[in-house]
This record gives structure tokens, sequence and C-alpha cells, in this order.
């Protein structure tokens, strides 16, 4: 399976643009916490959470998961979890960086209208019932009239991130948030951040996402050509299948693509028996 580490964050926008609403009130985080009752386990990207028995688990690709209710053909999504694959830059914070990612998921148009994130708005500590750290942030938004010009602002979120590994260049995060057709203002807080706080990480099914995501953290100690002028080795492509795979990456002065092997371990854990660098 081929997967560009880069832009790991796909999004199908359903039915045109975003409806928002047009009056913002203030979020805050001493909601009162929603009562969960019902257990949904991820075990090929080792994440556990606990949900409302009022609502639905459905999966999608990629490890990503919605709660709601069915409505039809539909889902009235209330929350969703995701895991995403952050590329940061020189000089960037893992959490600059994850908001930068995440405002991709925000862009929608229409054919009046374009909706689209523009920064971070606040970004604040947060801890889960498991002791996992991570962070609570809300995102700055605008939504455009193409015809009038006017712009009309708006808040996203919340959302909760959980760094699961970071490496110099690149990290892969669990995120919990809402419905990504809603502003913050019609999000339901309480609920979100309860499935937030029963966030536990398990042990993750061998994969080939599981090979990419150790190879991308590994890269300067795997490759067998050295770092030079300071630089720090990042990948740029990366597929594994079946006991092999080949990486693209560099440090900013050379560029490298090696081909390797792998195997898992008894404890499920990667080992890259072998890694050539290509002539």
């Amino acid at each position: 399976m081929k997967k560009y580490l880069i832009l790991a964050v796909t999004l199908v926008v359903i039915g045109g643009i975003i409806y928002l609403v047009t009056k913002q009130t203030e979020t805050t985080s001493q909601d009162q916490p929603t009562a969960l009752s019902s257990t949904y386990q991820n075990a090929e990207y080792g994440y556990q959470v606990s949900y409302p028995e009022t609502l639905t688990a459905r999966e999608y690709a990629g490890g990503n998961t919605a709660f709601g209710t069915p409505n039809g053909e539909g889902f009235d999504t209330v929350a969703e979890v995701r895991i995403v694959t952050i590329s940061g830059s020189e000089g960037e914070s893992l959490q600059e960086a994850a908001a930068r990612e995440l405002s991709n998921l925000c862009a929608a148009d229409g054919p009046s209208q374009s909706f689209s994130c523009t920064g971070l708005d606040r970004i604040l500590p947060f801890t889960a019932d498991s002791g996992l750290k991570g962070y609570e942030l809300y995102l700055k938004a605008e939504l455009l009239d193409i015809p009038s010009g006017e712009k009309t602002a708006y808040r996203k979120g919340p959302y909760y991130v959980f760094p699961l590994a970071v490496s110099a260049t690149m990290g892969r995060a669990l995120v919990v948030h809402p419905a990504l057709n809603i502003a913050a203002e019609e999000a339901d807080v309480a609920t979100i951040r309860s499935i937030a706080r029963s966030v536990i990480v398990t042990e993750a099914t061998p994969s080939s996402e599981s090979v990419e995501a150790y190879v991308a953290a590994n890269i300067s100690t795997l490759s067998t050509m050295p770092e030079v002028l300071g630089g720090t080795f990042y990948v740029t492509a990366i597929e594994a299948a079946d006991g092999r795979g080949t990486v693209s990456y560099e440090d900013g002065h050379n560029a490298y693509t090696a081909d390797f092997t792998y195997s898992f371990r008894s404890d499920g854990t990667v080992s890259i028996d072998s890694f050539t660098v290509k002539e």
C-alpha cells in the first residue's frame, strides 16, 4: 500500500459547502462530562475509546471512526477519532504543525461560497484519564461569499490531539474532534471532550502502516549514508507490503532512495532486516 507521509490527511467533502450557524458563542472546557457506557477498540491502529450507548460507531479507512446516529442512508456524526500523520517544517513546533495539518480538513468549496481555516485560535494542555498527554486546540476559520467578497469569521473545534510517535521532522497523532461540517459553536463539546478523556493507547496489530511509521521515525539510524552539513534525514515517500518496502528520504542536501526488508518480532514490534541504498 503506497502512502505519502508528507500529506497524510485526506478528506472527502460530501454535500457541497459547509453549513455554519451565524451566531458565535464562547465554548469552554467546563462542560459537564457525558456518561460513556460503550467501548470501541481499533486493533489495527492501537487505540480504544468509550462513547455514549446512544451513539453508533462507524469505521472508515485509515483508522478513522465516527460516532453518531444513522439517518436513513446518511450518518449524523457527533465525534470522530482519526489517525493523522504530521510533517514538520524547520523551526515549527509539533503543535504548530498539527494545527497546519488539521487546517487542511477545513477546505470546502461551493458554487458561491468557500470555507477555509486560517490558523490557530487557541491551544491548551490536555490529559486523558489514562495519563496520555496531548492538547486541546481551536482553529480560526472564515466563510467567503464569492460574489460579494464578504467574509464571516468562525471557529472550528475542539480538536483533542494526542501525539503517538514523534521524530525530528514527522509525527503521528490521534485526534478526537466534532463532525467536519460544523462550527465550534454547534459542537457537542461535552461528549467530544468525554470521548477524548477516555482515549487509551493499545498495542497495534502489525501492519504495513506500523512499518512505515517505524522507518520514518528511525530513518537517520537505518540509513547507510551519513547526514551532512548539519542536516537531518526525513522521509518524503514510503511504501511497504509483504515484507518489502521502498523509502525516499533526504537531509536538505542529499536525497536517497533505499529498498528494505522487514519482519515482525514475536511481540509485534518491527524488525528491519536489510536496508540498501540504490545507486
